[in-house]
Protein backbone atom coordinates (compact mmCIF):
# COMPACT_ATOMS: atom_id res chain seq x y z
CA UNK A 1 0.00 0.00 0.00
CA UNK A 2 1.27 3.59 -1.09
CA UNK A 3 2.19 5.43 2.14
CA UNK A 4 3.01 8.78 1.11
CA UNK A 5 4.45 9.90 4.99
CA UNK A 6 7.04 6.83 4.69
CA UNK A 7 7.60 8.37 1.24
CA UNK A 8 8.46 11.58 2.22
CA UNK A 9 10.79 11.16 4.81
CA UNK A 10 13.08 8.72 2.97
CA UNK A 11 12.98 11.26 0.24
CA UNK A 12 14.05 13.78 3.17
CA UNK A 13 16.76 11.40 4.08
CA UNK A 14 17.97 10.77 0.79
CA UNK A 15 18.19 14.45 -0.25
CA UNK A 16 19.77 15.38 3.36
CA UNK A 17 22.44 12.42 2.73
CA UNK A 18 23.39 13.79 -0.87
CA UNK A 19 23.60 17.03 0.14
CA UNK A 20 25.96 15.99 3.13
CA UNK A 21 28.10 13.81 0.54
CA UNK A 22 28.33 17.00 -1.86
CA UNK A 23 29.53 19.46 0.67
CA UNK A 24 32.18 17.01 1.69
CA UNK A 25 33.10 16.93 -1.53
CA UNK A 26 33.31 20.41 -2.37
CA UNK A 27 34.69 21.94 0.86
CA UNK A 28 37.72 21.19 3.02
CA UNK A 29 37.20 19.48 6.19
CA UNK A 30 38.09 21.96 8.70
CA UNK A 31 39.51 21.08 11.66
CA UNK A 32 37.73 22.66 15.37
CA UNK A 33 39.99 25.35 17.13
CA UNK A 34 39.91 22.79 20.38
CA UNK A 35 41.45 25.78 22.53
CA UNK A 36 38.24 28.06 21.68
CA UNK A 37 35.83 25.42 22.57
CA UNK A 38 37.16 23.68 25.74
CA UNK A 39 39.88 26.36 27.17
CA UNK A 40 37.03 28.07 29.68
CA UNK A 41 35.44 24.83 30.26
CA UNK A 42 38.86 23.11 31.10
CA UNK A 43 40.06 25.91 33.38
CA UNK A 44 37.13 26.16 35.61
CA UNK A 45 36.43 24.80 38.87
CA UNK A 46 34.14 24.72 41.88
CA UNK A 47 33.23 23.20 45.12
CA UNK A 48 30.04 21.77 43.79
CA UNK A 49 31.23 18.75 41.41
CA UNK A 50 32.71 16.05 42.66
CA UNK A 51 36.15 15.02 42.04
CA UNK A 52 37.15 11.99 39.55
CA UNK A 53 39.57 9.06 40.40
CA UNK A 54 40.71 7.33 37.56
CA UNK A 55 41.23 3.03 38.01
CA UNK A 56 43.44 1.43 34.63
CA UNK A 57 43.03 -2.35 33.96
CA UNK A 58 45.26 -4.85 34.45
CA UNK A 59 49.02 -4.07 32.73
CA UNK A 60 47.34 -0.27 32.92
CA UNK A 61 49.68 0.81 35.32
CA UNK A 62 53.68 1.49 34.78
CA UNK A 63 55.77 -1.22 37.21
CA UNK A 64 59.66 0.00 38.18
CA UNK A 65 62.38 -2.00 39.80
CA UNK A 66 62.90 0.44 42.92
CA UNK A 67 66.30 0.70 43.23
CA UNK A 68 67.38 0.97 39.58
CA UNK A 69 64.46 2.75 38.77
CA UNK A 70 64.46 -0.20 35.75
CA UNK A 71 60.70 -0.09 33.86
CA UNK A 72 59.82 -3.57 34.45
CA UNK A 73 56.64 -3.16 32.62
CA UNK A 74 55.36 0.20 30.69
CA UNK A 75 58.11 0.86 28.11
CA UNK A 76 59.11 -1.69 25.18
CA UNK A 77 62.70 -0.88 23.95
CA UNK A 78 66.15 0.63 25.31
CA UNK A 79 66.61 0.56 29.16
CA UNK A 80 63.24 -1.68 29.90
CA UNK A 81 63.50 -4.75 31.57
CA UNK A 82 63.02 -7.84 29.01
CA UNK A 83 60.98 -10.70 30.01
CA UNK A 84 62.57 -13.20 27.75
CA UNK A 85 65.58 -12.92 29.60
CA UNK A 86 65.98 -14.33 32.47
CA UNK A 87 67.11 -11.17 34.62
CA UNK A 88 64.36 -9.41 33.18
CA UNK A 89 61.33 -12.36 33.61
CA UNK A 90 62.41 -12.40 37.37
CA UNK A 91 61.25 -9.02 37.57
CA UNK A 92 58.00 -9.09 36.30
CA UNK A 93 57.14 -12.16 38.08
CA UNK A 94 56.12 -12.34 41.83
CA UNK A 95 58.28 -14.51 43.64
CA UNK A 96 56.49 -17.41 44.70
CA UNK A 97 56.29 -19.81 47.69
CA UNK A 98 54.18 -22.87 48.52
CA UNK A 99 54.56 -21.93 52.20
CA UNK A 100 54.19 -18.31 52.28
CA UNK A 101 50.79 -16.10 51.63
CA UNK A 102 50.54 -14.18 48.93
CA UNK A 103 50.48 -10.99 50.87
CA UNK A 104 53.82 -12.18 52.50
CA UNK A 105 55.33 -12.31 49.32
CA UNK A 106 57.39 -9.11 48.24
CA UNK A 107 60.02 -7.76 45.46
CA UNK A 108 61.29 -4.72 44.94
CA UNK A 109 59.04 -3.69 42.13
CA UNK A 110 56.01 -0.71 42.34
CA UNK A 111 53.65 0.84 40.40
CA UNK A 112 54.50 4.16 39.03
CA UNK A 113 51.29 6.07 37.56
CA UNK A 114 49.36 4.88 35.06
CA UNK A 115 49.69 4.31 31.30
CA UNK A 116 47.96 7.12 29.49
CA UNK A 117 50.71 6.27 26.77
CA UNK A 118 52.68 3.18 25.60
CA UNK A 119 55.86 3.60 23.86
CA UNK A 120 56.91 0.80 21.87
CA UNK A 121 59.91 0.21 19.80
CA UNK A 122 59.41 -1.75 16.71
CA UNK A 123 62.43 -2.57 13.94
CA UNK A 124 64.19 0.10 16.10
CA UNK A 125 61.35 2.87 15.43
CA UNK A 126 60.18 4.89 18.26
CA UNK A 127 56.36 4.12 18.48
CA UNK A 128 53.46 5.78 20.81
CA UNK A 129 50.24 4.10 21.51
CA UNK A 130 47.40 5.98 23.13
CA UNK A 131 46.31 3.84 26.46
CA UNK A 132 44.03 6.26 28.99
CA UNK A 133 45.29 9.02 27.34
CA UNK A 134 41.77 9.84 25.38
CA UNK A 135 39.84 8.93 28.64
CA UNK A 136 42.03 11.64 30.92
CA UNK A 137 41.84 13.96 27.91
CA UNK A 138 38.14 13.93 27.45
CA UNK A 139 37.69 14.83 31.52
CA UNK A 140 40.53 17.24 31.14
CA UNK A 141 38.48 18.96 28.65
CA UNK A 142 35.46 18.94 30.90
CA UNK A 143 37.61 20.47 33.88
CA UNK A 144 38.65 17.37 35.59
CA UNK A 145 42.29 17.62 35.37
CA UNK A 146 44.76 15.67 36.54
CA UNK A 147 48.05 16.68 37.74
CA UNK A 148 50.22 13.95 35.30
CA UNK A 149 47.85 14.75 32.35
CA UNK A 150 50.39 15.84 29.86
CA UNK A 151 50.19 18.92 27.52
CA UNK A 152 48.32 18.35 24.70
CA UNK A 153 49.15 21.80 22.86
CA UNK A 154 45.24 22.46 21.59
CA UNK A 155 44.07 22.65 25.40
CA UNK A 156 45.14 24.53 28.23
CA UNK A 157 43.71 22.60 31.09
CA UNK A 158 45.41 25.40 33.64
CA UNK A 159 47.14 24.68 37.08
CA UNK A 160 44.98 23.43 39.49
CA UNK A 161 44.79 19.78 40.33
CA UNK A 162 42.48 18.64 42.53
CA UNK A 163 39.81 17.62 40.39
CA UNK A 164 41.00 14.20 39.06
CA UNK A 165 43.44 11.45 40.22
CA UNK A 166 44.87 8.49 38.99
CA UNK A 167 45.04 5.17 40.67
CA UNK A 168 48.09 3.29 40.32
CA UNK A 169 48.02 -0.55 41.20
CA UNK A 170 50.82 -3.36 41.02
CA UNK A 171 48.46 -5.27 38.70
CA UNK A 172 50.62 -8.11 39.68
CA UNK A 173 48.85 -8.40 43.44
CA UNK A 174 45.54 -9.61 44.56
CA UNK A 175 42.56 -7.68 44.33
CA UNK A 176 41.53 -7.11 48.11
CA UNK A 177 45.14 -5.88 48.35
CA UNK A 178 44.79 -3.46 45.63
CA UNK A 179 41.68 -2.35 47.45
CA UNK A 180 43.18 -1.55 50.87
CA UNK A 181 45.19 0.57 48.95
CA UNK A 182 42.19 2.13 47.13
CA UNK A 183 40.62 2.89 50.30
CA UNK A 184 43.80 4.74 51.67
CA UNK A 185 44.23 6.65 48.64
CA UNK A 186 40.54 7.68 48.51
CA UNK A 187 41.39 8.84 52.48
CA UNK A 188 43.94 10.40 51.36
CA UNK A 189 43.35 12.44 48.44
CA UNK A 190 40.00 13.14 50.76
CA UNK A 191 42.26 15.25 52.60
CA UNK A 192 43.96 17.17 49.68
CA UNK A 193 40.98 18.07 48.43
CA UNK A 194 39.61 19.49 51.33
CA UNK A 195 42.73 20.96 52.02
CA UNK A 196 42.34 22.65 48.09
CA UNK A 197 38.85 23.94 48.66
CA UNK A 198 39.90 25.62 52.37
CA UNK A 199 42.82 27.42 50.40
CA UNK A 200 41.17 28.54 47.85
CA UNK A 201 37.13 28.94 48.43
CA UNK A 202 37.68 29.17 52.46
CA UNK A 203 35.08 25.84 52.60
CA UNK A 204 36.11 24.31 55.79
CA UNK A 205 35.68 20.48 56.38
CA UNK A 206 33.62 19.72 53.24
CA UNK A 207 31.54 16.48 52.19
CA UNK A 208 33.45 15.22 49.27
CA UNK A 209 32.02 12.58 47.16
CA UNK A 210 34.38 11.02 44.49
CA UNK A 211 33.24 9.78 41.49
CA UNK A 212 35.29 6.67 39.68
CA UNK A 213 35.97 5.78 36.45
CA UNK A 214 37.22 2.24 36.37
CA UNK A 215 38.16 0.23 33.69
CA UNK A 216 38.62 -3.98 33.52
CA UNK A 217 40.35 -5.17 36.69
CA UNK A 218 39.97 -1.43 38.07
CA UNK A 219 36.61 -1.94 37.69
CA UNK A 220 36.92 -5.40 39.49
CA UNK A 221 39.00 -3.74 42.27
CA UNK A 222 35.95 -0.64 42.77
CA UNK A 223 34.02 -3.11 43.49
CA UNK A 224 35.74 -5.25 46.49
CA UNK A 225 36.49 -1.42 48.12
CA UNK A 226 33.02 -1.02 47.89
CA UNK A 227 31.80 -3.98 49.24
CA UNK A 228 34.51 -4.83 51.98
CA UNK A 229 36.70 -1.62 52.35
CA UNK A 230 39.98 -2.51 53.24
CA UNK A 231 38.76 -5.96 55.15
CA UNK A 232 41.25 -8.80 53.55
CA UNK A 233 39.66 -12.10 52.63
CA UNK A 234 39.17 -14.56 55.73
CA UNK A 235 41.76 -17.71 56.35
CA UNK A 236 39.12 -20.04 55.73
CA UNK A 237 38.56 -18.98 51.89
CA UNK A 238 34.73 -17.76 52.97
CA UNK A 239 33.77 -14.45 51.41
CA UNK A 240 33.68 -11.28 53.88
CA UNK A 241 30.62 -9.66 55.46
CA UNK A 242 29.35 -6.99 52.41
CA UNK A 243 29.64 -4.40 55.07
CA UNK A 244 29.65 -1.94 52.05
CA UNK A 245 32.24 0.07 54.21
CA UNK A 246 34.34 1.80 50.93
CA UNK A 247 30.81 3.46 49.84
CA UNK A 248 31.02 6.19 51.82
CA UNK A 249 32.08 8.83 50.22
CA UNK A 250 31.88 7.50 46.54
CA UNK A 251 28.98 9.07 44.66
CA UNK A 252 28.86 7.89 41.28
CA UNK A 253 31.03 5.15 39.62
CA UNK A 254 31.45 4.31 36.11
CA UNK A 255 32.74 0.79 35.22
CA UNK A 256 34.12 0.07 31.45
CA UNK A 257 34.51 -3.15 30.14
Amino acid sequence: MHNPLRHSIVAIAITSLTAVMLQSCTKPVRAPELGSIYDRAAQHHDPYRNPVIVIPGILGSQLIEDETQTIVWGAFGGGAANPDKPDGARLVALPIDDTTPLRELRDSVSSNGALDRIKLTVLGLPIELDAYSRILGTLGAGGYRDDQLGDSGAIDYGDDHYTCFQFDYDWRRDIPENAARLDAFIDEKRAYVRQAYLDEYGIDNPDIQFDIVAHSMGGLITRYMLRYGSADLPEDGSVPPATWAGADGIDNVILVG
